[in-house]
C-alpha cells in the first residue's frame, strides 16, 4: 500500500517504527542521506522535529507520535478501499444508490423499477429518501449514482440527464366539487380542508410564495414531511385538498378515485423535476441502463 501514501509520510513511518535510518534503508533500498533528506524535508514542512535524536537511534517526538498515529491511518484506510475496490469485481450482488425526494419514493421509483429489479436479481437498489438539497450533496460526494429532485434553481457540478415541468398540482377525490373544474384557484382553497408538506419542500415554498403574492392566507387541516400520510389524508377526509406533484401520484390517481388538477397561479408551473449525475463520472452498465430506464419512465408520464 505504500503507493497510496505520500512518500516521505510512507519513509517517515518506516524509520518510526524501525527506530533508525540505517535499520529503515534496509527494507526501503535508499541509502541514509537520502532517507534523511526525506524526513528532514517533512520536518520543513510541518516546522517542528519529529525525532528526538540519540547516539542509540532516533526516539518520536511528541509530533511524531501524532504523525505516525495519522499515518498508520491512512495506511490501514488505503488497505480497506483496496480491499473492497478487489472484493467488488468478485462479487455477484452489485448496489446501486439511488437519492430522491418522497415524492419520488412513494410511488413512482417502486412502480417504474419493479420489472427492472426482476431483470436484474443480482443489484441491490438502496433508496435513500432525502430533502432536494442532500440528494445533491450525495451526488456531489459519491454516496449517490443517481439523484432524482424537484428544483426550480441550477445545480453546479452535476450533470442534468433529465428536466421537464414539475407543477404543484390541487390533488382531491374525484368526488370534490372543484373535481370537474380545468384549473384551481388559490382562492379556492379557502373553503376546503387543505393538506400541506412541510416548510423544507419546493413544493410548500412555491405554495406560500404565490399565496403571499395574491395576499391569500392558508390554514392547513393536516401539515406533514410525509407524503405518504397527506396521500392518505386526501382519500379520507371529505373535501380535501393536497398540492402535490403530478409525478408523484401519477400511477394511483385512477385506482385511488383521485384527480389532480393544474393551479391557475403562474408561480406554481415554475418547478422542475431533474435527474442529475456526477459531471465527469461515466456510469456502469447496470447504472446507466437504471438511469435510461427511470428518464423512460418520466417521459410516459409526461
Amino acid at each position: 500500500m505504500r503507493k497510496l501514501l505520500e512518500p516521505s509520510l510512507y519513509y517517515f513511518s518506516v524509520v518510526a517504527q524501525a527506530g533508525s535510518l540505517s535499520a529503515a534503508t534496509e527494507s526501503l533500498g535508499l541509502t541514509v542521506s537520502a532517507l534523511s533528506r526525506h524526513i528532514a524535508k517533512l520536518e520543513g514542512d510541518i516546522g517542528v522535529p519529529l525525532f528526538e535524536r540519540h547516539a542509540r537511534g532516533m526516539v518520536l517526538s511528541h509530533a511524531g507520535r501524532m504523525l505516525l498515529r495519522h499515518a498508520q491511518r491512512t495506511l490501514a484506510d488505503a488497505e480497506a478501499v483496496v480491499d473492497e475496490i478487489q472484493g467488488e469485481a468478485q462479487r455477484r450482488a452489485r448496489t446501486l444508490t439511488i437519492a430522491c425526494t418522497e415524492g419520488f419514493a412513494f410511488d413512482f421509483l417502486p412502480v417504474s423499477l419493479g420489472a427492472f429489479t426482476a431483470r436484474h436479481p443480482d443489484v441491490t437498489l438502496e433508496i435513500e429518501v432525502v430533502s432536494s438539497e442532500r440528494a445533491n450533496q450525495m451526488l456531489l460526494a459519491g454516496e449517490a449514482s443517481i439523484a432524482l429532485a424537484f428544483t426550480f434553481k441550477p445545480e453546479s457540478g452535476v450533470v442534468v440527464e433529465l428536466t421537464q415541468p414539475a407543477p404543484v398540482m390541487a390533488l382531491m377525490r374525484d368526488d370534490h366539487p372543484l373535481a370537474r373544474q380545468r384549473s384551481v384557484a388559490l382562492k379556492d382553497l379557502a373553503h376546503y380542508p387543505v393538506l400541506l408538506q412541510d416548510k423544507g419542500t419546493t413544493n410548500r415554498q412555491l405554495f406560500d410564495i404565490a399565496c403571499e403574492v395574491e395576499g391569500i392566507e392558508i390554514v392547513p387541516l393536516v401539515s406533514s414531511r410525509y407524503v405518504a400520510a397527506l396521500y392518505r389524508f386526501a382519500q379520507v377526509v371529505p373535501r380535501a385538498i393536497m398540492p402535490s406533484g403530478y409525478v408523484s401520484v401519477a400511477n394511483r390517481l385512477e385506482s385511488d378515485a383521485l384527480v389532480a388538477l393544474p393551479f391557475d397561479n403562474p408561480l406554481l408551473t415554475q418547478r422542475r423535476l431533474q435527474v442529475k449525475t456526477l459531471a465527469g463520472r461515466a456510469l456502469d452498465g447496470v447504472a446507466k441502463e437504471c438511469l435510461e430506464w427511470i428518464i423512460e419512465e418520466l417521459k410516459r408520464l409526461g
